[in-house]
């Protein structure tokens, strides 16, 4: 689109890093580089490329995504010490240019929060951060600082510690709802006073976990609450109930924000199936059958009252192939007349002369046994009919 940053809501993929957090979901080195030659692809301005002091193939997998990738920027996750500062810009030899380092103070304030235990706790917390902003700046042209479990913290003294740190050099701050401890107006109100608090240079994000299931709501708020950077993962992965679903705010983007500034972003929205089978093929994970956007039946409807909705309606709904799908129907107990003869039409069968309830009837006895009824089954079926039909006429 030829946005520049701050014209649209960034994309801050972090499936890589941050999904992979969920349990039993792991990515080789050379995985994690071709997931994010597809993240490239599908539009996303930041891959989260991994936590190169958290294990060999951690490192490994930060140098993969450096070679395996050409213009998105490449971020990093490490520690509040100066070693693994210096190890993260090793890992992005080469993509220095295009490199962001990402990460968060101890937050002492959490530990005490009355007397002057507190006032110490605070201090500490804005001294340790404002001097890890200063150190992160010598080795990386962005800084994005994380302001961690943001729904469990004094909100004044949040607001204070973020404009330190973005005084200190911060480019990026993320506020992180890390315990699901926030919902959408809560969320949005503290988006917005955190937004009126920063340099109007500094680029404000969230990061919202999903353990209420609220995590797409909450990234909404944030964005109409002035957030310009959203942080997601494919399918809701990661801990603490996931992040919001790289597919669900695209989605919404797509669809409900089509016309708003505020939801403009760089993706290919018809990619997002392609993505997501290749990190099912690599990880092995199944979602949910019905999950939204992405489970394998999630746009399949048997119903016959949804079947039988007239298509001058369905044009103003949400298109499967926004993001890469179709919508498909299956006939079984729950299915109408409408869908009976739509899937026949698909099967290039024409059952005009047969009569409609015969049909019904013998596709709801169908069913009875075994619950769908499979395409094969309903042709033999209309084709009985057909031909008994063109038999009886004079």
């Amino acid at each position: 689109m030829g946005m520049k940053e701050g014209e649209n809501m960034e994309i801050f993929e972090t499936t890589l890093r941050d999904g992979e957090q969920q349990a039993h979901l792991h990515f080789t080195a050379k995985q994690k580089g071709e997931m994010a030659t597809l993240l490239e692809h599908l539009g996303v301005d930041v891959i989260d490329a991994g936590f190169p002091a958290a294990s060999t193939v951690d490192l490994e997998g930060v140098r993969h995504i450096v070679d395996q990738t050409d213009t998105v920027r490449l971020s990093v996750l490490t520690r509040p010490i100066k070693k693994d500062i210096i190890r993260a810009a090793a890992a992005l030899k080469g993509a220095m240019h295009r490199s962001r380092i990402a990460t968060s103070a101890r937050p002492f304030d959490m530990k005490s929060t009355s007397g002057l235990r507190a006032h110490h706790a605070r201090k500490k917390t804005i001294e340790w951060s404002t001097q890890l902003m200063q150190e992160a700046r010598v080795h990386f042209p962005e800084v994005q600082y994380y302001a961690i479990c943001a729904g469990n913290r004094d909100i004044g003294f949040l607001t204070d510690l973020c404009a330190s740190v973005a005084d200190a050099g911060a480019t990026h701050i993320v506020v992180a709802d890390t315990l699901s401890t926030l919902e959408p107006n809560s969320f949005g109100a503290l988006v917005s006073r955190m937004k009126a608090a920063l340099p109007a240079d500094t680029t404000l994000g969230v990061h919202c976990h999903n353990q209420l299931g609220l995590s797409l709501a909450n990234t909404i708020s944030g964005v109409v609450a002035g957030a310009t950077q959203v942080e997601v993962t494919i399918g809701n992965t990661g801990d603490g109930g996931g992040n919001a679903a790289l597919e669900q705010v695209l989605a919404y983007a797509s669809y409900f924000g089509a016309d708003d500034p505020r939801f403009a972003n760089r993706c290919k929205t018809e990619m997002v199936a392609e993505v997501v089978n290749a990190f099912i093929d690599r990880t092995g994970m199944k979602f949910s059958p019905n999950k939204p956007l992405i489970g394998d039946i999630s746009f399949l409807v048997e119903t016959g009252i949804h079947q039988a909705i007239p298509s001058d309606i369905m044009r103003h709904t949400f298109h499967p192939e926004t993001v890469g799908r179709r919508a498909e129907i299956t006939i079984g107990r729950h299915s109408g007349i409408a869908g009976i003869l739509e899937q026949l039409e698909k099967m290039n069968m024409r059952p005009k002369n047969v009569d409609q309830r015969l049909l019904y009837q013998q596709v709801m006895h169908a069913a009875q046994r075994s619950g769908t009824v499979p395409s094969r089954e309903l042709g033999q079926i209309a084709k009985s009919l057909m031909t008994r039909a063109d038999a009886e006429r004079p």
